[in-house]
């Protein structure tokens, strides 16, 4: 599986657009930004690590914490996210404990595993309207740049101050979490093996393959 066939998966099981698509297909070029060195201390990798496993858990198959999803999200949110997503990723790591001990009386860590289930459910229901909300923010905000700019010729010119628009926009925590830990689990080596069907060497292409319920996707 390449980069761009990575994001089609998790933009399709996402329903949506991958945050920070652009950068990651080519190679995650971004400046390296100093908040975001937090994310690589051990506790805040552990608890990646554990906020990962509740959204992608193990069952007949490895989860996120086979994968290693937690050390690889840090390196992600630096290179690939903007400074408004990289800034709202932290603070909503910060702010994970905090939820946890107003909805359950302990930090996350320490919530059994059903909890930890309530609260990721939580967290993507928010998420998920957040991100309805900021959809028709982004909307207003493009009309208004095209209505500053309708006598501009220069087309380029208008995509650009559209594009730096959405990207100081930030995304919701869980939105940028739930992609990382999705895009992170089908691109490694347990994720394509074990979680998708993966073929070493496939044969023709078979447009009338029988699918049966509850069949693996392909790794390709």
């Amino acid at each position: 599986m390449n980069r761009r066939e990575a994001i089609q998966r998790v933009a399709m099981i996402m329903g949506g657009a991958f945050v920070g698509a652009q950068f990651f297909l080519e190679g995650c070029t971004r400046p390296t930004n100093q908040t975001v060195q937090v994310l690589f201390d051990q506790e805040n990798i552990n608890l990646l690590t554990e906020l990962a496993e509740a959204i992608l858990p193990k069952t007949s198959t490895p989860g996120a914490k086979d994968a290693a999803v937690g050390s690889f999200i840090p390196v992600m949110v630096r290179d690939c996210y903007s400074a408004a997503n990289q800034t709202a990723f932290v603070k909503g790591l910060e702010s994970v404990n905090v939820r946890a001990k107003k909805d359950f009386g302990k930090n996350f860590l320490e919530l059994t595993i059903v909890e930890k289930f309530q609260f990721v459910e939580t967290q993507d229901k928010e998420a998920k309207e957040f991100q309805e909300q900021r959809k028709e923010e982004l909307k207003l905000k493009e009309e208004e740049i095209k209505e500053a700019e309708k006598n501009t010729e220069d087309a380029f010119v208008v995509k650009q101050k559209i594009d730096q628009m959405k990207e100081d926009v930030a995304n919701h925590f869980f939105t940028l979490l739930k992609q990382l830990t999705l895009t992170g689990y089908f691109t490694s080596e347990v994720g394509m093996t074990k979680g998708l069907r993966f073929v070493k060497v496939p044969g023709r292409f078979d447009g009338e393959f029988p699918y049966q319920k509850g069949d693996k996707a392909w790794a390709i």
